[in-house]
């Protein structure tokens, strides 16, 4: 990623948590962010004039080959978010399209085969990290996660606590380095406390 990206997520995500009234610990709901970013939000079943057939395709016969989708059209954008995954899933799954617009990535190209579906043709791998990672910071913020994890270690009530996936919660202590520091803050004051006879 280039250089100061990762900073610039967790100040991008700190600037929109604070427009939506949140505390850096707080659980963000992407609802909200794509009601200020003014992205409607849908789910297959809300699709007018969606065939049966291609519904239960979407949401029932092969829900794991999607995840969200975004489409422009004029100048309005619209996600739909596969209402077949978990809460924390489509949580994730709709930050990271919001992701996307955040960032001005350009669309990909899709192509609609012989039989009628539609393929995807373009993947900017640069764009997905880039997504990733302003998901994970809006998400989770850095400041956040050391505020809350001052509360708790068990990455079940963080994951809980942020609205996340054990995956998502784990993945950004990784990435933040927050347990490391912790666990090294405690070693060092350890080490320095006077010892009590």
């Amino acid at each position: 990623m280039r250089r100061g990206f990762k900073t610039w997520c967790e100040s991008t995500s700190e600037s929109y948590r604070t427009a939506l009234g949140l505390r850096p610990q707080d659980p963000l709901d992407p609802r909200d962010l794509a009601a200020h970013l003014g992205v409607m939000v849908w789910t297959p079943e809300e699709v007018p004039g969606l065939a049966r057939d291609s519904l239960q395709q979407l949401v029932d016969r092969d829900p794991d080959s999607w995840s969200a989708v975004t489409i422009r059209h004029d100048d309005t954008d619209l996600t739909i978010v596969n209402s077949a995954h978990v809460p924390n899933r489509r949580r994730s799954s709709l930050t990271h399209e919001l992701a996307h617009l955040i960032l001005d990535h350009g669309p990909g190209r899709i192509d609609v085969s012989p039989e009628g579906h539609l393929l995807l043709n373009s993947f900017e791998q640069e764009q997905e990290k880039e997504a990733d990672w302003l998901t994970g910071t809006l998400l989770v913020p850095r400041a956040g996660l050391i505020i809350a994890y001052r509360s708790s270690q068990d990455p079940e009530v963080l994951s809980n606590r942020f609205g996340v996936s054990a995956d998502m919660l784990n993945w950004r202590l990784r990435m933040t380095g927050v347990a490391t520091q912790a666990r090294r803050a405690r070693n060092w004051s350890r080490r320095t406390s006077p010892s009590r006879s």
